[in-house]
């Protein structure tokens, strides 16, 4: 089978980016998620309540950034971090908490996040910390 996009003079096939969102809380889910499907709209967002789902769905949609929650039920978004990283060190980690503690931002350092954002501000610092990270 010939892909549209190798043929000579074809415009490239565009393929969308994957991004996971993990958040333990629906309305936090829902917000953050119409955040991103306003400013980001080619994205193809998949949402998760939990670290352990996040997880799963990292083997089979391979992504291309996972936004973590830091304090969720289950396997914590430190922990499923680290795991992310060891499993798919290509996969970009931006860790999120309401906490806007030196020891959160250090642990999410620490297991291989690219960036902490604190949700308190988050209207105003994902979206730029989203667009060094990945092109709309």
């Amino acid at each position: 089978m010939v892909d549209a996009g190798s043929l000579p003079g074809a415009a490239p096939v565009a393929t969308a980016v994957t991004v996971l969102l993990v958040d333990d809380h629906a309305a936090t889910r829902t917000a953050v998620a119409s955040l991103l499907n306003r400013d980001f709209p080619t994205w193809r967002l998949l949402a998760f309540g939990t670290a352990e789902k996040a997880l799963e769905a990292c083997g089979s949609e391979l992504p291309a950034l996972v936004i973590m929650d830091i304090t969720l039920p289950g396997m914590n978004g430190v922990e499923a971090t680290s795991v992310i990283k060891r499993r798919y060190p290509q996969v970009d980690v931006v860790m999120m908490s309401n906490s806007d503690m030196q020891v959160y931002r250090d642990g999410a350092r620490a297991a291989g996040a690219v960036a902490f954002v604190s949700k308190r501000r988050i209207a105003d610092e994902l979206r730029v910390v989203l667009a060094a990270l990945l092109p709309d």
